[in-house]
C-alpha cells in the first residue's frame, strides 16, 4: 500500500503528516516505530493524523502519535504544523479553525503572515508532588524542573528529568519535563525531555507549560520569548484565561510511503 505523506516542522520539531479524510490508514505502534527511525525510517519526533470529527463545534479531527508509537494528547508545534498543512492544501476556508483532540478542543489561526497561533487552553496546576518541580497540564503533563541558573550546566537538570520520567508509580502515562533558565523578565531558555521521544530541538507545550510556571511565579512577564535549540516560540498568558502559543510551520518535503517495504521494529 502506498500512502501520501507531507514531512513538516515547526522550529525543529519534526513531523510526518497523514490525511486520513477520505482513507484509514490504521498503522499499528511497530509501523509508526519503523517510520519515525532516523537511520532506517523518514525520521521525526511525532506522526500528526488529520481525520473527520464527529464534535459538531469542530472541522477535524487532530491525532498525535509520539516516535514510540504511543498516542498522545497535545503537541503545540504540531498543531501549528496541523493548520498550516490544512490551509496549504486547502482543505478549509476558515482564518480560525477549531480542531478536536484527545484533551479536548483548541482554536488555530494566523496572527501574521509568518506566525500561526494555537489557543492551548488554559493551563492546569496540579498538587504539589515535589520541591524540585511544578505539575502542569496544558492538555498533556509536564513536569517544569526548578529554573536553572544562567551559567549552570544543564546535565545535571537532564538527570533528574530522567529519573522523574522513570516514576511510573507517580506518572503512570508518563511526563514531559521541562527544564529552564531565566534570561530576562521577558525571556527564557528550555530543553524538553518529551515522554517516547527523548530530549527535541523544540516542544509547544512544554514551552507554554514552562512559561505558565514562570510568569505564576513572577520570575517572567507576558509575553515571554522562550528560546530553544531549534528556534523561538512567543507565550501570552494573562494568568486567568487560555495561553496563546505563536510560531512559525514550515513544509519540508512531501512523498509516499510504500508499506509493503517498512520493516516492522519486533
Amino acid at each position: 500500500m502506498k500512502i501520501p505523506f507531507t514531512k513538516m516542522h515547526g522550529i525543529g520539531n519534526d513531523f510526518i503528516i497523514l490525511n486520513q479524510l477520505s482513507n484509514k490508514y490504521n498503522l499499528n505502534s511497530n509501523i509508526i516505530r519503523s517510520l519515525s527511525h532516523r537511520q532506517f525510517g523518514i525520521g521525526f519526533d511525532q506522526l500528526l493524523i488529520i481525520e473527520s470529527s464527529s464534535n459538531p463545534k469542530a472541522e477535524f479531527k487532530y491525532r498525535i502519535f509520539n516516535s514510540d508509537g504511543n498516542e498522545v494528547e497535545q503537541c503545540g508545534n504540531g498543531a501549528r504544523c496541523f493548520y498550516y498543512y490544512i490551509r496549504n492544501k486547502k482543505l478549509s476556508e476558515s482564518a480560525r479553525i477549531t480542531v478536536e483532540t484527545k484533551s479536548g478542543l483548541i482554536v488555530l489561526s494566523e496572527s501574521s503572515k509568518d506566525l500561526i497561533s494555537v489557543d492551548m487552553g488554559k493551563p492546569i496546576f496540579k498538587d504539589k508532588i515535589s520541591d524540585l518541580f511544578t505539575y502542569v497540564s496544558i492538555g498533556n503533563p509536564h513536569a517544569v524542573l526548578e529554573p536553572l541558573g544562567k551559567d549552570e550546566k544543564w546535565e545535571g537538570a537532564l538527570e533528574l528529568g530522567k529519573e522523574i520520567q522513570a516514576n511510573s508509580v507517580l506518572f503512570p502515562d508518563g511526563i514531559n519535563i521541562g527544564m529552564m533558565k531565566v534570561i530576562d523578565k521577558n525571556n527564557l531558555k528550555l530543553k524538553v525531555l518529551e515522554r517516547g521521544s527523548g530530549i527535541t530541538l523544540a516542544c509547544g507545550s512544554g514551552a507554554c507549560a514552562a512559561s505558565a510556571v514562570a510568569i505564576q511565579k513572577g520570575l517572567v512577564k507576558t509575553p515571554v520569548t522562550v528560546l530553544m535549540d531549534g528556534g523561538n516560540l512567543i507565550i501570552d498568558w494573562d494568568g486567568l484565561n487560555s495561553i496563546i502559543m505563536s510560531g512559525p510551520a514550515k513544509i519540508v518535503f512531501e512523498g509516499e510511503l510504500n508499506l509493503d517495504l517498512i520493516k516492522e521494529y519486533e
